[in-house]
């Protein structure tokens, strides 16, 4: 299995999927990084598994995707501006996880048809978004090679995510590191509107668009996870306080 830095320099956004059910034995282990995930942050993430019959595990938009997934992974949690910020961090983990063990995955905020799934919700709870699982096609329909080139090609510089006294060149290389993870990361919003702030030896981060929805907020909390892990893969493990302008705070 691949290591997580491993994971996230290999993971794309999949929109286009084979026919082919999911190993068994991965479906396990995928119900479990959920349990573990639900049980570690009180999320209700829940897994959709539909191998056993004609029924897609989530009607995905046919101008977005091409195939069907029987695995599915429903992203419930909390309403408002924090639980959007766990539901952003929490569904990164479980990504990296997915990619770790060979599958395709996408970040699905919008695009899929929301009366073909039936979460479970608590009072105060939301189905934020889905994590289609499955196995990537071998060869990619042009139109869905088209649409990433098309949301990659609003990706942001480097140098952009960054806030700082310093250039981006003389920054920590640890520093460094975790901003090319954010980069590389997904966007619920496909805007990527987080900047990561480093003044007077404080590391924080925020959305530093004036104009948000909650849905910012995940982005938010897959970019502070996304940071870790590349931070820690050049040496230097932490974790971030929620919230915006949290804080990073190095073990």
């Amino acid at each position: 299995m691949l290591s997580e830095i491993e994971a996230l320099q290999k993971r794309v956004s999949v929109r286009s999927f084979d026919k082919r059910p999911v190993d068994a034995g991965v479906t396990g282990l995928i119900l479990e990084t959920v349990e573990e995930i639900n049980a570690a942050a009180a999320l209700h993430f829940q897994l959709v598994d539909t191998s056993g019959s004609k029924k897609p595990a989530v009607r995905l938009t046919p101008a977005m995707f091409s195939g069907e997934v029987t695995l599915c992974v429903l992203l419930v949690g909390p309403e408002g501006e924090l639980g959007g910020e766990l539901v952003g961090y929490y569904s990164e983990k479980l990504l990296l996880r997915a990619v770790a063990l060979g599958l395709g995955t996408c970040w699905v905020a919008g695009t899929f048809d929301r009366k073909s799934v039936s979460p479970a919700l608590k009072e105060g709870e939301k189905l934020w978004g889905v994590v289609p699982l499955g196995y990537a096609s071998e060869k990619t329909p042009l139109l869905q090679r088209t649409i990433r080139s098309r949301i990659r090609a609003k990706d942001r510089r480097i140098e952009e995510f960054v806030e700082s006294d310093y250039p981006f060149a003389s920054l920590p290389a640890w520093i460094r590191a975790g901003a090319e993870a954010v980069k590389a990361g997904p966007s619920a919003v496909n805007q990527q509107p987080v900047n990561i702030v480093y003044k007077g030896g404080l590391l924080t981060m925020r959305l530093w668009k004036e104009k948000r929805n909650e849905m910012m907020f995940n982005d938010l909390g897959i970019a502070k996870y996304q940071f870790q892990v590349g931070a820690e893969a050049a040496g230097v493990r932490g974790f971030w306080n929620f919230g915006q302008d949290g804080e990073f705070i190095p073990e």
